[in-house]
């Protein structure tokens, strides 16, 4: 069972040595020291607090309501705009999926189906 373990490890550091985590992780450094960056998406969290909020009371106070969802609506239109943020984004959502990517891959293997290649050039689509 050790060895198991000592496999997924590998594999994990095998991870956070591919180009595109290298990538990920510049795209995170980048956001980090970009102040207008954290601010936008401070703001958009904000935003997304208080739509949650009126919510979860019901939307008994539609003004508010509208209100905050228009104040949401431009917060993302900030996150759209912004380089880094949009860099971040499109490299965490890359990295998710080839993460997930390898998980469906064990889980094929260790059930004796076929498993993805990890080519799509051949490929039916990803079940």
């Amino acid at each position: 069972m050790n060895d198991i373990f000592t496999k997924a490890r590998e594999l994990g550091n095998m991870l956070t040595e591919s180009e595109l985590y290298e990538r990920l992780s510049k795209a995170r450094d980048a956001f980090d020291n970009d102040m207008e960056a954290r601010e936008i998406l401070f703001g958009y969290n904000e935003c997304e607090r208080r739509v949650q909020k009126l919510i979860s009371e019901g939307g008994k106070d539609q003004q508010a309501f509208r209100e905050a969802n228009a104040a949401l609506g431009e917060a993302v239109k900030k996150l759209e705009k912004n380089e880094v943020i949009k860099e971040l984004i499109n490299l965490e959502s890359r990295f998710r999926n080839m993460t997930n990517q390898v998980i469906n891959i064990i889980k094929a293997t260790a059930l004796g189906e076929e498993a993805c290649s990890g080519s799509c050039s051949d490929c039916s689509g990803c079940h």
